[in-house]
């Protein structure tokens, strides 16, 4: 992995803050898909977080140089404090081939419309289902509503193409957003309970999509096509040159 910070190698006094917001992306070919919208997260974050906009060509330009000419990469883009722009270059990744058994935990990410750094309980909810021979953690709300699950958001697929997404608070994933803008959505309560009668349902983040093949106890129903009409329309956005 390489980070820089402002494009030089980062310090070890430039990591060791949990303060601050984040964003994720893979690039290939050089480019990225949702560019736009990440820079449009970054932006929204720092104004929120530190009061000051970050500008976006300056984004691109410090991920463009930590890249180095790698044409295929992770790339996360941190910020800890108002100044600092921190860029890791990491080896691609890509989504879990297997469909994927989720557990409810009764948990909500705290100012969940951020991705802010410092998530340790919904990654320690994930390791705790795993040991339980789950693969991830569903976060609920107190009422039991499904919001997301550790690292994703969650889509329930509906026999008309379309898809629902849960309303209790959750991050609005750059993928999500995607997906949003090539299917059709709607967004209202879903309880585990419901999950059965969709079509199936899916986890999308920035590495990709998978299936989720059960929640808890219930086995739901496998997308088949409808969910192959989606990662198909999310694979023809266009990937933005950095």
């Amino acid at each position: 992995m390489r980070i820089e910070t402002n494009g030089r190698p980062a310090a070890a006094a430039d990591l060791f803050s949990t303060y601050g917001h984040f964003t994720a992306m893979q690039v290939r070919g050089g480019g990225v898909q949702g560019l736009g919208n990440h820079l449009e997260r970054l932006d929204a974050a720092h104004r929120e977080l530190f009061d000051l906009p970050l500008p976006g060509g300056r984004v691109r330009d410090l991920i463009r140089h930590a890249l180095a000419g790698t044409a295929d990469a992770s790339v996360r883009v941190m910020l800890r404090d108002a100044e600092r722009v921190l860029v890791s270059v990491d080896e691609p990744h890509v989504p879990p081939a297997a469909p994927q058994r989720l557990r409810a935990v009764p948990y909500l990410r705290p100012f969940a419309h951020l991705k802010h750094l410092g998530g340790f309980a919904q990654l320690e909810w994930a390791r705790r289902v795993r040991l339980d021979g789950y693969d991830d953690a569903m976060l609920t709300a107190p009422d039991g509503a499904i919001a997301e699950s550790s690292i994703a958001n969650i889509g329930f697929l509906t026999p008309d193409d379309g898809v629902v997404w849960p309303d209790a608070p959750h991050l609005h994933g750059i993928a999500m957003q995607l997906v949003e803008a090539t299917t059709p959505s709607v967004r209202r309560r879903v309880l585990p309970a419901d999950a059965a009668a969709f079509a199936g349902a899916f986890l999308v983040n920035s590495i990709g999509v998978v299936a989720v093949a059960s929640i808890d106890d219930v086995t739901l129903p496998d997308g088949g096509a409808l969910l192959a009409g989606v990662v198909d329309r999310l694979a023809a956005v266009p990937w933005e040159r950095v």
